[in-house]
């Protein structure tokens, strides 16, 4: 994905999704590099989601 394609608006889901992301991964005690790369696939899909959910 490249950052720079994406329309203001998308830019911010992706960044408030990365941050989701990562403060998940803190809480688990665990690092972007313990999970495979479909693990952090779901998990940012995940985050995605909860931040469709949460912006509207």
């Amino acid at each position: 994905m490249h950052l720079k394609e994406l329309s203001a608006k998308e830019q911010e889901r992706v960044l408030a999704a990365l941050n989701e992301c990562y403060r998940r991964l803190k809480k688990a005690q665990l690092q972007a590099a313990d999970l495979s790369t479909e693990g952090f696939k779901l998990l940012f899909q995940s985050a995605y989601q909860d931040v469709l959910k949460y912006q509207k």
